[in-house]
C-alpha cells in the first residue's frame, strides 16, 4: 500500500471516530433533556407572587429586549405577572440538569392548554419566553402541573391588580410608601394581610429608588387550592408568613 493510501485511510478512520463521538454526545444530550410535565417537585415552605409595575421595569432596565420592542410599554399602567416562586429562594430548577440552568430556551416548550395560555397573555408580556424560564426555574419546584401553576398565577394576578393597580396609578410621577400599600391591602383583604406584601426596588437613573415589583407572600403553591378550587387571595394572604421589608418607599414612573 502506498504512503498516500495509508494517509487517506488514517484520515477516514479519524473522521469516523469524530462522527461516532458526535452522535453519542447528541443522543446523550437528548436523553438528558427533561420532559417539562414530569418535573414536579414539592417541599416548599411558602411562595411569592411577584408582580412587576410595567412603567418601572423599563425605567430601571431600558435596554431590556421587551422594553426596546415596546412590548412592556404597550401594557400600560398595570402590574404584570413576573412569577410564582417557591420559597426559600434557593428552591429552583428542581430535577433540571445543571447544564440547562439559565438556558431554558434550549429546553422543550412548556405544554399549556389554550385556556391557560390565553389567561397568561392577559396577565403578562413576552409569554413564551417567560413561560419557559418561570416553569423550569420555579415551577418545577411547585408540586403542581404546568397548567395549574400558570393558571393559578394568572388568576391571582388579576385579583391583585384590582386592589394594587389603582394605588400605583394614583402615585404615578411621585413617591409611594409601603405603609400606604399595606393599609390598602388590609382594607381589601382584612387586617394583617398587608404584612404579606413588600416592594422590590431598584435604583434608576435620575429617579433614585424606584418601585419595580410588588411581592405577595402566599402558602406553598401546592396548597393554594382547596378541594380543587383556587382559594381567594385574601384567604391565601392570611395563611402566609409575613414579608420582610427591604424597601419602604420609592418613586412610581
Amino acid at each position: 500500500m502506498r504512503r498516500g493510501d495509508v494517509a487517506v485511510l488514517s484520515i477516514s478512520a479519524a473522521l469516523a471516530t469524530v462522527v461516532v463521538a458526535a452522535v453519542t454526545y447528541s443522543v446523550t444530550a437528548l436523553d438528558k433533556t427533561p420532559n417539562p410535565s414530569a418535573l414536579v417537585s414539592d417541599g416548599a415552605a411558602s411562595s411569592w407572587l411577584v408582580l412587576t409595575w410595567a412603567p418601572s421595569f423599563c425605567t430601571a432596565e431600558p435596554e431590556n429586549a421587551a422594553c426596546r420592542s415596546d412590548e412592556v410599554t404597550s401594557a400600560g399602567q398595570t402590574l404584570l405577572l413576573h412569577g410564582l416562586w417557591s420559597q426559600p429562594r434557593d428552591r429552583q430548577y428542581c430535577d433540571v440538569p445543571q447544564q440547562f440552568h439559565d438556558h431554558e430556551s434550549a429546553l422543550p416548550p412548556v405544554p399549556l392548554s389554550d385556556h391557560v395560555r390565553d389567561r397568561l397573555e392577559s396577565a403578562t408580556v413576552n409569554t413564551q419566553s417567560l413561560t419557559n424560564h418561570e416553569w423550569y426555574a420555579h415551577g418545577t419546584c411547585a408540586g403542581v402541573a404546568p397548567d395549574t401553576y400558570f393558571g393559578d398565577a394568572a388568576a391571582l394576578t388579576d385579583e391583585a391588580r384590582t386592589v394594587l393597580d389603582p394605588v400605583l396609578r394614583d402615585a404615578v410621577g411621585g413617591r409611594l410608601t409601603l405603609t400606604a400599600v399595606r393599609n390598602r391591602v388590609d382594607e381589601a383583604f382584612g387586617t394583617g394581610a398587608g404584612e404579606r406584601v413588600a416592594f422590590g426596588c431598584r435604583t434608576a437613573p435620575d429617579e433614585g429608588a424606584t418601585i419595580v415589583e410588588v411581592r405577595l407572600s402566599l402558602p406553598p403553591v401546592v396548597a393554594l387550592r382547596d378541594d380543587g378550587a383556587l382559594a381567594p387571595l385574601g384567604t391565601l394572604l392570611g395563611d402566609a408568613p409575613p414579608m420582610a421589608v427591604q424597601c419602604r418607599h420609592g418613586s412610581v414612573p
